[in-house]
């Protein structure tokens, strides 16, 4: 061949090789509303509200009460606008597609006044043919948005019967019917958070371009055999035309993440299809080389976090076309563990994951949307939050299901850190019509989500809703409850777990949060009672009970929601308030309070505990209120926390414990106000968080009252340990490991093992130490040796009465306990009040600090 013809085959597969390709619509749009003679540029990604605030056509929509003032926004229907060119080169191409990864959510696209596309679950990526409607150079597009008020109302009038809830509570200031459209859930407010039923393009949208076919989508799932690990790739193509034989390539390559370089190549392979409009897709099955190194994926504390890039690319052999894409994956085995607890099977089932074969305490948190207007999450955002949950020894986290499928940003992240995710879907506190207009929108919205997210190692589980099958069995003998029984198994089971168990087989699913697991499955579904202590998971409220003392909490399988609010930080207020706005039971303060008798309740628990401050300054009192309300927050969840850690390897007579996970509501706000969050709106660590660094510690000292006696517990967790049966009554327990046979899978990474078998501290001393609330010299020291038989166990009891006299205290009132391991590099110390801190003794602290030196390796500073 001569150099000019290889020069001439060179640009023309330059050229078509160029031939598929996106044209951003991303940026600057026209946001307007004809009827209000309303029009401002707005921002796509974006939402009407935030267009709005960036023209100065409204104020900052969380100051004070602009969420009421405000809400004609979402009462009238919006349209997005602009103006685009397109080339003829463009227009020649077999397929133009218009691409809107996300419409909020009642929306009818126009292209140059032609109809092309329609959206009504803000979940669901949509692809319209637009290749008709375009013309040469000018094109203009439309979109115009329904109110999802009046959208939500209108599906809730032509409903057979009503589907509760019909509104929130009233102090929420809400909108109501939220349950008839599929948008995030809390934007018609929730009871931490504010109503914004927002409008817009939510995320990118764009034009693709191409002759023959491309990758439309890649999923990846693995298992290991005793071959080694196995990838399940499925590669979905989007093809030009419906014509048959359009053939191609696919190569794909399995590299090792290694930061900004390029990583080592784990194995490359290639592979002809035939594609047509029969067969879009192709499935590969491949088995990694045995003796390759593969480095698991572990939990935050388990070890490392290691990914692996998988690259698919795509050249079609008719035009030359490529298309790439890639999934960041990690190698981990996940199980979720549903066996008897003994020999007696009305004891009831295990619920705990084992990850890569170990048995793995879950010490996590709830996740909710970190805004109301989702365009306003950087990245930059999501690391402070989740490095902060990391940082407290964190390692799993429920995104709730009230809110958004969270952001790529957010998976990374969690991928990266290693915080396992209990991964809800989009339904929440509410009963779902099962209309199959409804039903074919959520068979969109959860076959697109779990094709985005399969790959994610983050990932632990599907679960089917928010407290929903507790709601429905709370209707029992209400009206209408075989409809609403019919409507559940319709949506969660027949659509939901159908589209699942086809789409991701190997990720475990729980119709919902709360459940009894395998028992609610085995009851159709439905259980009688999905708060039973002996299966699943649950949820723990009780704003009555006295939450310093451990007595009233459940011992149950897991609890996955728990917890108490208190005020966020006064700094953070201040963006919001004014100074008149500053004060416990101000109008602002009431406006901001979501949950029916918040503030009172705070209210009632901190003083149950606290003195109330007398201060003539009332800016003043308002701070040491919120103060105050955080202590008791934190002394609340700090002492259910350590209840359910107390009690992962302990089976009560009547079936309760082994509880193996403890996930607090919540970590994280969507506005400056009172919630259950340990870190505020402003990224603030409030004061629980600070107690959740030190209750989620890997190795804990524990101590507790039982009546008249103290008990001190030891915990280790993030170790190598085993599941043991009692060889007479069956009963399980969670032992201590120390050879790497024990504690792991074949294959695994020794150097992961051996940093966990460091953590092992199965013996050693507790240092025991009565002080008076006057002196910082111990009244009486006690040296206690221990020897763990299992991972949480009591290592000391003793009576109260005798130990205050030992020490020559007289009075509970006048002391208080402090405890740590002698060896202070591998455990915090701990403390007991044994009286009310209000009738105790304390002394008014003079703190001074000095020079402060933080340990880059750690928390302490010194």
């Amino acid at each position: 061949m001569s150099v000019a013809g290889v020069i001439t085959v060179a640009l023309c597969c330059l050229r078509v090789a160029h031939a598929y390709l996106t044209i951003s619509l991303n940026g600057t749009w026209t946001v307007s509303n004809q009827n209000i003679g309303l029009s401002v540029p707005g921002q796509v990604p974006g939402s009407v509200h935030t267009a709005l605030m960036a023209n100065d056509a409204i104020a900052d929509p969380l100051y004070r009460d602009n969420d009421v003032k405000l809400t004609w926004i979402g009462n009238v229907n919006w349209t997005y606008s602009r103006d685009f060119e397109v080339n003829n080169s463009v227009l020649k191409s077999q397929a133009i597609q218009l691409v809107a990864e996300g419409l909020d959510t009642i929306a009818t696209v126009y292209i140059n006044g032609i109809m092309v596309g329609k959206s009504d679950n803000m979940f669901v990526k949509y692809t319209f043919d637009v290749k008709s409607a375009l013309k040469p150079l000018n094109n203009s597009i439309v979109v115009s948005f329904q109110s999802a008020v009046d959208y939500a109302a209108k599906q809730a009038a032509q409903s057979q019967y009503p589907i509760p809830p019909v509104c929130p509570s009233a102090v929420q200031n809400g909108q109501c019917h939220v349950n008839f459209i599929r948008k995030e859930q809390c934007s018609f407010s929730w009871d931490w958070g504010p109503s914004f039923p927002t409008q817009g393009i939510w995320k990118s949208i764009y034009l693709t371009a191409f002759d023959s076919s491309i990758i439309e989508e890649v999923t990846v799932d693995h298992f290991e055999g005793s071959d080694g690990w196995t990838l399940e790739v499925r590669v979905f193509f989007n093809l030009a035309t419906n014509t048959s034989g359009i053939g191609g390539m696919v190569e794909l390559q399995i590299l090792e993440v290694n930061g900004s370089e390029p990583g080592n190549m784990v194995l490359s392979s290639s592979q002809a299809v035939m594609l047509s409009s029969f067969s879009r897709t192709l499935s590969l099955n491949i088995t990694l080389p045995k003796d390759y190194p593969i480095k698991r994926w572990w939990p935050n504390g388990y070890g490392n976090q290691s990914l692996y890039d998988v690259i698919v690319t795509y050249t079609s052999t008719v035009t030359g076309e490529v298309t790439t894409k890639v999934r960041r994956i990690g190698f981990r085995t996940v199980e979720l563990v549903q066996t008897n607890v003994s020999r007696d099977p009305l004891q009831g089932l295990t619920f705990y994951f084992r990850i890569n074969g170990l048995p793995v305490f879950l010490k996590g948190t709830n996740w909710i949307p970190a805004d109301s207007f989702q365009e306003r999450i950087t990245k930059d955002r999501l690391r402070i939050l989740l490095q902060s949950a990391a940082d407290a020894h964190i390692n799993s986290m429920r995104v709730w299901g009230g809110g958004v499928y969270e952001s790529e940003d957010f998976y990374d992240l969690t991928d990266e850190l290693g915080i396992m995710i209990w991964q809800d879907l989009m339904f929440s506190d509410a009963l779902y019509p099962s209309n199959p207009d409804f039903l074919n929108s959520v068979t969109q919205e959860i076959q697109y989500q779990t094709r985005r997210l399969m790959h994610r190692p983050s990932i632990l589980l599907w679960s089917g809703n928010n407290e929903n099958e507790g709601i429905l069995t709370q209707r029992r003998s209400a009206p209408n409850y075989e409809l609403y029984y019919d409507d559940y198994i319709k949506l969660y089971i027949d659509t939901v777990m159908t589209v699942l168990q086809q789409e991701n087989p190997r990720r475990q699913f729980v119709p919902s949060s709360p459940s009894d697991g395998a028992e609610t499955v085995k009851e159709g579904y439905v259980a009688q009672n999905p708060y039973s202590d002996l299966y699943g998971d649950v949820h723990f409220y009780d704003y009555n009970m006295d939450q310093w003392k451990p007595d009233g909490f459940p011992i149950p399988r897991m609890t996955t929601e728990f917890g108490l609010q208190s005020w966020c930080n006064f700094d953070t207020l201040l963006d919001v308030f004014e100074e008149e706005d500053l004060s416990y039971y101000s109008d602002q303060a009431v406006h901001r309070e979501h949950h029916q008798g918040g503030l009172a309740q705070m209210a009632n628990e901190t003083f149950r505990h606290l003195n109330t401050p007398q201060d003539d300054n009332p800016v003043q009192l308002f701070k040491s209120l919120i103060y105050m309300t955080q202590i008791s927050q934190a002394m609340s969840i700090k002492t259910q926390s350590e209840h359910y850690r107390r009690h992962q390897s302990e089976l009560l007579s009547d079936g309760r414990g082994l509880t193996m996970g403890a996930l607090y509501w919540q970590l994280n706000d969507i506005w400056q106000a009172p919630t259950w969050a340990s870190i505020d709106y402003s990224g603030r660590w409030k004061m629980l968080h600070y107690y959740a660094l030190r209750f989620f510690n890997p190795l804990m000292v524990s101590p507790v009252l039982n009546g008249s006696t103290l008990d001190i517990y030891v915990v280790m967790d993030e170790i190598p340990s085993r599941e043991v049966r009692d060889p007479v009554t069956g009963n399980l327990r969670f032992e201590p490991s120390h050879t790497y046979e024990d504690g792991g899978q074949a294959g695994e990474d020794p150097e992961d093992l051996l940093r966990l078998q460091r953590r092992l501290r199965q013996s050693g001393v507790v240092m025991m130490k009565i002080y008076s609330w006057s002196s910082f010299t111990p009244l009486f020291t006690w040296r206690i040796e221990y020897s763990l038989n299992t991972t949480a166990d009591s290592v000391f009891q003793g009576d109260v009465s005798t130990l205050l006299s030992q020490a020559g205290c007289h009075n509970g009132t006048e002391c208080f306990l402090y405890v740590h391991l002698d060896d202070v590099d591998y455990g915090l110390n701990n403390w007991l009040s044994f009286a009310e801190l209000k009738d105790s003794s304390l002394q008014k602290a003079e703190v001074t600090v000095g020079t402060a030196v933080r340990d880059t390796l750690s928390h302490l500073v010194t």
